[in-house]
């Protein structure tokens, strides 16, 4: 399975956004998650390891539309989820990206 080990907490704007890096947990064959979560989790550890840890609007943003990207390939929660969690990077009202992780662990899990 492939969980997100760490939520990634994000501070208000406009201040860059601090993250811990989200580790993954070996597959297990039987139990494999879909190409689209496994795009979606890639694309979530790569932009926190090329950032440091701290992701700046234009990689938040530029995250955001490449999981909106892999979203629309998903089909029912995975779309969701996804969708939920590139919502979730870039709208100014959400501090916490805690559930939108959860969710995302959740149904890519």
């Amino acid at each position: 399975m492939h969980p997100l080990a760490e939520k990634w907490r994000r501070r208000p704007r406009p201040a860059a956004t601090t993250v811990t890096v989200l580790q993954l947990l070996p597959a297990d064959p039987a139990h494999a998650n879909s190409p689209s979560c496994a795009k979606a989790i890639e694309l979530i550890n790569a932009a926190i390891d090329v950032s440091g840890g701290t992701m700046d609007d234009a990689t938040t943003r530029a995250l955001s539309d490449r999981l909106s990207g892999v979203a629309a390939l998903a089909v029912g929660e995975e779309r969701e989820a996804i969708t939920g969690y590139a919502d979730a990077l870039i709208d100014e009202t959400v501090a916490d990206l805690g559930p939108a992780t959860d969710e995302l662990n959740r149904v890519c899990a």
